[in-house]
């Protein structure tokens, strides 16, 4: 990525919601990728995944993607798919998009060991979701007052044979703002995706 690209990532201030819309191109290569979008999965602070407290999601190894502080304790779909992880302490959601991206949506840190205080899941493994349905409710406060951080990554687990590349979308600065729903991470699908 250029430096110039970079920079209007960076400095660009449009805000636009986030469609299903996704476009074809081809890579140097000849394969073909489509282009899609992922809303954010939350109201909040957008955050690099980079500086997220947990290093397993921090170093990339489950795979890219970025995370949000959440401002409201309602975990949407960023994208039309199928629930495949609903965890019972409703801590975690797996999903894969129509496109064939595996997302893992993570509500804070070892928040596993709170064992379903503070979690309203409201989706089961198998639902089909469209993007911004509500996925988990959450209580911020009570979560925050037994001690765990609340910065929730939202990664792509198969990126590795599924996607071309990753990044935030031309809107989206660490450390503003951003709402469910807004288009929160652009992403180049292999055409072996799905």
């Amino acid at each position: 990525m250029s430096l110039k690209s970079m920079a209007n990532r960076l400095f660009s201030k449009d805000k636009n919601p986030a469609s299903d819309n996704s476009q074809q191109t081809t890579t140097a290569e000849g394969g073909a990728v489509s282009k899609t979008t992922l809303a954010a999965h939350l109201t909040g602070t957008a955050v690099s995944l980079a500086e997220v407290s947990d290093q397993t999601f921090a170093s990339g190894a489950l795979g890219p993607g970025a995370a949000i502080e959440p401002a409201q304790g309602k975990l949407v779909a960023p994208a039309n798919g199928k629930i495949t992880v609903a965890f019972p302490t409703g801590h975690a959601v797996g999903m894969r998009t129509e496109e064939g991206l595996e997302i893992l949506m993570h509500i804070g840190f070892d928040t596993v060991e709170l064992d379903g205080k503070f979690f309203n899941p409201v989706v089961t493994k198998g639902q089909e979701v469209k993007r911004g349905d509500v996925l988990v409710e959450f209580d911020i406060e009570g979560i925050k007052a037994a001690g765990y951080p609340l910065t929730t990554p939202l990664v792509i687990t198969n990126a590795k044979t599924a996607v071309e590349n990753t990044t935030l979308a031309d809107s989206v600065r660490s450390d503003e703002e951003i709402s469910a729903g807004d288009v929160f991470l652009e992403v180049e699908v292999k055409g072996t995706a799905n």
